[in-house]
């Protein structure tokens, strides 16, 4: 039903349009006009900061001439309107839709319960606005618009029935991991050690991208050696064999090439029984996320040798490897990888790389517009959340998202635990929990567990930002010493990482190292210009962990 007491009406389904409940036409003729209403329409609470249509709209020409070239679109938004101006509201810093006086049509479409058939129309269908920030936000509105409404014509199943033949037909072939088990000691304690190993492997790499594991543990011994299984070709397999030793035993893990055959990772781990050995153990752990770089980065090759389309993990990785060298460009990128990976394969932990991917950008102090960057991030963790809540690595990437965009350290713990309970293999998620429990007074404890994230991470490309939160949380936990050693082991690895530098320029001058915090300074200023120590005291910059210590004491008042 219409919205009662509505006076404007707004289609954005299908070729934009504004009018009156009277049906009287009030569509503004230019084009930009009509994707600022737009944009409010799809937005959060129908309300968009001006800087952020801004740099939509008019990404590629200086702000005072994209702040001018808005102005006058409202100014006609406001013409076309006429006497119904009011529904249209702005001030000095926001921009926003009175719901109570405008109707959308997607409101309509999205309380239909009749169980009609629907024809899935584009949004903003011909709305041409040549700026390559619209077009990027217009083609991930599209996406998500079609995505609700299959799942809405279809129920749940959205590759199920006729209507979606297409869509299954042309999905790509997917990766597979196969498991196998081969074992001397029937004993029930080391079978189930084996497959726990195997398990948090192949449940972190599912987690990661999209990759089917087949469990063949359980099938007959002689099944694999007879070729009965004829797996595809970008297969691989993962193998737990399990031996006596004297006193004890001994597990090998290898990881395999279907196809060939070809060992691409093993590991023998001595299991003396005299000594427990379970699962949570860090050199477990290690290689478990050793197995898991080397498996995604297998799988990835596979694909590309192929000449096939890009899988949906490749432009992870990709985005991944991109986020963690830095800077505006590099962000950019990362962030289109993963929009284009949500848009092959739509899953929450794509998503949650978004809003990840904007906690970065805060940190770094590389956005134009802090609220914008709020919204967004907070928007692609709910839905990430939402469609994948049993994800360890969704989880986590929310906790630090929660963590250091809204400060929220009770909510961040809450997350950082669940993760760890889906996969205690999880570096992120024991990262997170240490620097949530640093701000919840049990600093010591935090400060162990993000040791234990540094210690099981391996070769993963976020290892440098595992040195950084081991810095901050030794900080909080008065280990000083320890805490320079790690800033600088991520200062080394990514010199442009600016929040070890932050801590280091606090901790060198808080132990008397007033030379070495100088250095840190200038080299923060070349990166941050403005940069004085009295930032590190200001509660909007990012050094809140700094205020759980006594350091910002001994800090001078005044730039030396």
């Amino acid at each position: 039903m219409e919205r009662v007491g509505a006076r404007i009406e707004l289609q954005i389904v299908g070729p934009f349009r504004m009018a009156r409940s009277t049906g009287e036409d009030r569509t503004p003729r230019g084009r930009k006009a009509c994707a600022i209403l737009a944009m409010l329409a799809l937005a959060p609470g129908n309300r968009r900061s001006r800087k952020w249509i801004q740099d939509k709209l008019w990404s590629d020409r200086p702000n005072e001439q994209g702040a001018a070239s808005l102005r006058q679109s409202l100014a006609e938004i406001r013409r076309t309107l006429g006497p119904d101006r009011d529904c249209f509201q702005s001030d000095n810093f926001m921009l926003a839709l009175d719901r109570d006086r405008i109707f959308i049509d997607t409101d309509k479409n999205s309380d239909a319960t009749d169980g009609s058939a629907r024809v899935v129309l584009d949004l903003l269908e011909g709305l041409d606005v040549r700026d390559p920030e619209f077009e990027e936000w217009l083609r991930e509105q599209r996406q998500r618009y079609r995505e609700h409404e299959i799942v809405a014509s279809n129920g749940s199943n959205v590759l199920g029935g006729a209507a979606n033949a297409d869509i299954a037909r042309t999905a790509p072939l997917q990766n597979q991991l196969l498991l196998f088990r081969q074992t001397e000691d029937e004993t029930t304690e080391s079978s189930i050690l084996a497959d726990s190993i195997v398990d948090a492997i192949a449940k972190t790499i599912s987690e990661l991208g999209s990759t089917e594991v087949l469990d063949h543990r359980i099938a007959p011994p002689d099944v694999a050696e007879k070729g009965q299984l004829s797996p595809p070709t970008n297969s691989l397999a993962l193998r737990s064999d399990v031996a006596k030793s004297n006193g004890g035993q001994v597990f090998r893990i290898v990881l395999s090439n279907v196809s060939d055959n070809g060992i691409l990772w093993s590991e023998t781990i001595q299991h003396n029984k005299r000594r427990a050995l379970n699962i949570s153990d860090s050199n477990v752990l290690r290689r478990v996320n050793q197995v898991v770089n080397i498996a995604i980065e297998q799988f990835i090759q596979l694909h590309a040798n192929a000449e096939a389309d890009p899988l949906s993990i490749s432009l992870c990785h990709s985005g991944i490897r991109h986020l963690f060298r830095l800077g505006k460009v590099n962000f950019s990128t990362a962030d289109q990888f993963f929009a284009r990976a949500f848009e092959l394969e739509p899953r929450g932990i794509y998503l949650a790389w978004r809003a990840f991917l904007r906690m970065f950008m805060l940190a770094e102090r590389q956005y134009s517009c802090r609220q914008t960057l709020d919204e967004e991030a907070f928007d692609y963790m709910s839905r990430a959340l939402e469609m994948e809540p049993h994800n360890s690595f969704v989880a986590s990437l929310s906790a630090h998202v929660y963590m250091t965009v809204k400060r929220s350290y009770v909510a961040a713990y809450e997350l950082a635990e669940c993760s760890i309970q889906l996969n205690r293999a999880n570096p992120l998620g024991w990262a997170c929990l240490g620097i949530a429990k640093c701000h919840l007074g049990k600093s010591d404890e935090g400060f162990r567990h993000t040791l234990l994230a540094r210690d099981i991470a391996g070769s993963a490309p976020y290892r440098f930002q595992l040195d950084g939160l081991c810095c901050i949380a030794g900080s909080v936990a008065g280990e000083f010493n320890k805490a320079i050693h790690l800033g600088e082991a991520s200062h080394a690895l990514s010199p442009t990482f600016a929040p070890p530098l932050r801590y280091l320029t606090a901790l060198y001058q808080h132990c008397g190292q007033h030379d070495l915090a100088q250095k840190m300074v200038r080299k923060l200023q070349n990166l941050e210009p403005d940069f004085t120590y009295e930032m590190l005291a200001e509660k909007s910059y990012p050094t809140a962990s700094l205020h759980r210590s006594d350091i910002l004491n001994s800090l001078p008042t005044r730039q030396i």
